[in-house]
């Protein structure tokens, strides 16, 4: 069993459908959450010789939106008894939850997969691909096709 899980949220948060099953698994052991959105770092806006924005403000106002966002759920979490920690990083998505798994101590990952669709699918491998296929821990993956949580 389970007791300290690594989740892997999107900056929408579309995956948090997988905190369903998260809960299911670690409230009977009041385990520990760690959530995790992976960010593309930020870019500095120059309009001719002018600088409007630099990377790191516009990387403020990302971690600042997807904190808030994180917050909510954490608190629900919470709510159920379950230990919560959660933060917004920057950089190749797979990478960063890998180092995090490292780092944080967690057991197994949890990550929502959104399909793609013929050559593309061999063309282009996905953050779950490279993350299933180099994760020292188990990972669960949840499919963003719609399907019904049983």
């Amino acid at each position: 069993m389970f007791r300290r899980m690594l989740v892997l949220l999107d900056a929408d948060l579309v995956a948090r459908r997988i905190v369903v099953w998260v809960r299911r698994l670690l409230a009977p052991v009041n385990g520990d959450v760690h959530l995790l959105v992976v960010l593309p770092p930020g870019r500095t806006v120059v309009e001719g010789s002018r600088t409007l924005i630099y990377a790191n403000q516009s990387e403020d106002a990302a971690r600042g939106a997807a904190g808030v966002a994180l917050a909510a759920l954490a608190a629900r979490l919470r709510d159920d008894g379950l230990g919560v920690s959660s933060e917004v990083r920057f950089g190749d998505p797979a990478t960063v939850a890998l180092d995090a798994v490292q780092g944080w101590g967690a057991e197994a990952i949890a990550v929502v997969d959104i399909p793609t669709r013929g050559a593309r699918r061999w063309l282009t491998r996905s953050v779950v691909d490279a993350i299933v296929e180099k994760s020292p821990v188990p990972v669960l993956v949840a499919r963003a096709s719609g399907q019904r949580a049983a």
